[in-house]
């Protein structure tokens, strides 16, 4: 099994896994309904360390059906890279982007399948996903009966789904997945900074956001307040990081989603 679609994905799957930092999570459309609902929740490892056998117990439950694999960040490099112009074509672009990016990453971009989504005139997004987990997963499934059509990013998804609802943009969002944090900036709902961090608990992420935050300010002449944040509020303390960040003077956004895969899980 190749799959093809990296990030992008052209049809929606039936059947979505969510595979996050201990765990699996899979969603169906109900008969009855138009939007996704979690079904089921799976305790293995993540996708560097899962071995066959504890996939094959896995697969043996899923259904045959067009499938999407939604990881999370843990595997993935963000960079947000300005130029003064980007190029029109489309090989000069990348050709430029991948200069640009060797000067600031240490490894060697070849292991690596590397997409970059325009955000402005003069800013790209680029993403990096190193080639043997792609393979990994191919490998896999490729004993299953279940057609994988595109594997994405759940950073990614939460962003294009907020830029689309078309409503007052945060300032920033907060995904959080057990022990790893990923924040993302945006002015006017263009991103121009991430940073991923890992704590275990509520009052470490409270701590690291005032932090970055603190950076964002002294380094951008902005002042980041309102946020909406994405966590799974039976793994980590998500209302006592919203009061905390409330006492601290950050506004929380209510987007009510729709769609729970990409929010609430």
């Amino acid at each position: 099994m190749v799959i093809e679609n990296i990030l992008l994905h052209y049809k929606t799957p039936s059947q979505y896994i969510y595979w996050g930092e201990n765990g699996m999570d899979v969603y169906h459309i109900p008969v009855t309904g138009k939007t996704f609902k979690k079904t089921k929740n799976y305790p293995v490892p993540g996708i560097v360390d899962i071995t066959p056998t504890q996939f094959q117990e896995i697969s043996r439950e899923l259904l045959s059906l067009d499938t999407g694999i939604m990881l999370n960040s843990s595997q993935f490099v963000f960079n947000v890279i300005e130029f003064e112009k980007i190029p029109f074509q489309e090989k000069m672009r990348r050709d430029v982007i991948e200069w640009r990016l060797k000067k600031i990453f240490p490894e060697n971009i070849d292991d690596y399948e590397h997409k970059y989504f325009k955000l402005s005139k003069k800013r790209v997004l680029s993403v990096l996903f190193k080639k043997v987990y792609k393979e990994k997963i191919e490998s896999l499934f490729a004993e299953t009966n279940i057609p994988v059509i595109f594997i994405g990013n759940s950073t990614i998804e939460v962003l294009n789904r907020a830029r689309s609802m078309r409503r007052t943009f945060p300032d920033f969002f907060i995904e959080i997945d057990k022990a790893l944090s990923i924040i993302i900036f945006m002015n006017k709902g263009v991103p121009f900074y991430i940073r991923k961090f890992r704590s275990n608990q509520a009052s470490g992420v409270v701590s690291e956001v005032n932090k970055t935050v603190n950076f964002i300010k002294n380094s951008n002449a902005l002042d980041p307040r309102n946020y909406f944040l994405v966590g799974e509020s039976l793994e980590v303390d998500i209302p006592f990081i919203r009061e905390e960040l409330g006492k601290a003077g950050f506004q929380s956004l209510d987007l009510k989603p729709t769609n729970q895969l990409f929010f609430a899980r």
